[in-house]
């Protein structure tokens, strides 16, 4: 976790600031051509130090997971000249990067963005990959957006951008300071109402900015306010810049996924069971798509899924990881974050506003945002949100009761009838036995500490990577591009790698 020690506004945030209270239109959505750029270039981790840890010879490493952690790894690796193997048990790469075609136009149901793109590692090997990247901070578009509250109906523009920069001031200026006061255990959900207090707040206007504010917490966390560390959320502050949320890849994170591992080395549909440690090296145990048991050998393993899996127990280690590694697994967070996307035959909505924030009632985060495809990529396309226990719900419902609540607030929202979507998609990241969740954040009770323990590696020869043991970039998927680049320097016994765009 990197540490705010001031209060001031960042540039990212006051631009945005700038951007609401003038109404200012989003800035130019669509970047400029980068070609390929075929040679490897030079990554680091954020440091240029060499990760200690890892014992003997790197003779072959047995990489679990194809998502970007495992997949930064193999390529960093393969260039250096060790031979690695990646398991994957589904039947494709990327993990949770995952691009769907939704009626003709990639839509990314797992990350989505490359947020805070300026000094991004995920930008460079973007550009490296010759990748567009399109700008798509929704929270530019705040005045084009509509707001629409299940109790009073339509919110006024003036009233939305007043509750908007209440969520820009609590971020940026007065939520270090509430922390403080309230200590260690207080939770993002005691930062937001002691806010409110403090700003006198009440009535609709009360409402209004409980609401932005919970959005701009349990959106990024994926997590619920009562859940979520408000001294960690308050005090975190990225090491890249941008605006807002931040930039698409064009064509989607698939795009970059496949140029990442398109040289390596995956046997895809093998599922692990078990890892074994040994003085000398490793055995990796797998199911293939058959069910026949394989078992890889290596001199290191390194492990990158999701924290949801290792908090499942469906891979086993032996010995047992230690008592330390156990803690820090089970007191780090790991949230839902569930969307649902609907292509129409038009983009019906585009003349009277752009994205929706809904304020649902009497139970506020149900299907909270709305984001228009049509407004940042000219495709008439919504993709909706939903994090948390909302998100958990939906693990409960079929597909016909969720498209059914979505269209039902898409009504709201218009006055009245809407076309019939000609193609839906909903995730179910929760259910998903290869993630079980989306992504980690910083649970009361957990700190950085744990993020740190999660990284470390386990008798020289069993490593660790993904997003969860970045406490720079937890829940980011360059976090965990970051991560697997982490320990090939550490593996490597080098200060920066090598990646190749195939």
């Amino acid at each position: 976790m990197v540490v705010s020690s001031s209060n001031d506004l960042t540039r990212r945030r006051l631009l945005q600031l700038m951007a609401l209270t003038a109404g200012a239109a989003a800035l130019p959505r669509v970047g400029l051509p980068r070609p390929l750029v075929p040679l490897p270039l030079s990554y680091d981790d954020g440091s240029n130090a060499i990760p200690p840890g890892a014992a003997g010879e790197v003779r072959r490493v047995v990489i679990i997971g194809a998502g970007f952690a495992g997949l930064a790894a193999a390529n960093a690796l393969g260039n250096a000249g060790v031979p690695c193997v990646v398991l994957e048990g589904r039947d494709r790469i990327g993990g949770r990067a995952r691009t769907v075609d939704v009626g003709g136009s990639p839509v990314d149901l797992g990350c989505s963005w490359i947020t805070d793109p300026v000094g991004n590692p995920m930008t460079t090997f973007a550009t490296q990959a010759g990748v567009l990247q399109t700008n798509a901070s929704i929270e530019l578009d705040v005045p084009e957006s509509r707001f629409y509250d299940e109790r009073t109906g339509v919110v006024l523009p003036t009233s939305t951008l007043q509750a908007a920069a209440h969520a820009l001031r609590f971020e940026e200026i007065d939520a270090s300071n509430i922390s403080a006061k309230l200590g260690p255990k207080a939770t993002t959900k005691d930062g937001i109402l002691t806010y409110i207090k403090q700003q006198q707040l009440a009535g609709d206007a009360a409402r209004f900015a409980e609401f932005f504010l919970r959005l701009i917490v349990e959106l990024p966390d994926a997590t619920d306010w009562d859940l979520d560390s408000l001294q960690y959320w308050a005090n975190y502050d990225s090491p890249y810049v941008g605006f807002g949320e931040g930039d698409f890849p064009v064509g989607g994170y698939s795009r970059i996924v496949r140029a990442l591992g398109g040289s390596v080395d995956v046997r895809l549909r093998h599922r692990v069971t078990r890892v074994i440690v040994e003085r000398n090296g490793v055995r990796v145990l797998a199911r293939d798509f058959a069910g026949i048991q394989r078992t890889f050998e290596g001199s290191h393993a390194l492990v990158t899924v999701p924290l949801g899996v290792l908090k499942s127990g469906a891979i086993s280690f032996s010995p047992s990881l230690p008592a330390w590694k156990r803690a820090a697994i089970g007191r780090l967070g790991f949230g839902t974050f569930e969307k649902v996307a609907m292509r129409f035959p038009e983009p019906y909505w585009a003349t009277e506003h752009a994205h929706i924030f809904h304020l649902s009632y009497p139970n506020a985060m149900d299907f909270p945002l709305i984001v228009d495809y049509f407004f940042i990529e000219k495709v008439p396309i919504l993709v909706a949100f939903n994090t948390g226990r909302h998100a958990i719900a939906l693990d409960g419902k079929s597909d016909g009761e969720i498209t059914a609540r979505m269209l039902h607030v898409l009504r709201a929202v218009q006055g009245g009838p809407i076309p019939k979507p000609t193609r839906v998609v909903i995730t179910r990241w929760g259910r998903d036995p290869f993630t079980r969740g989306s992504y980690s954040y910083i649970k009361i009770g957990s700190s950085p500490a744990d993020q740190d323990a999660l990284a470390a590696p386990v008798a020289g020869r069993l490593l660790f990577a993904g997003e969860a043991s970045s406490a720079a970039r937890f829940g980011y998927a360059d976090g965990a591009f970051s991560t697997g680049i982490r320990e090939a320097k550490r593996l490597l016994r080098a200060r920066s790698v090598q990646l190749r765009a195939s």
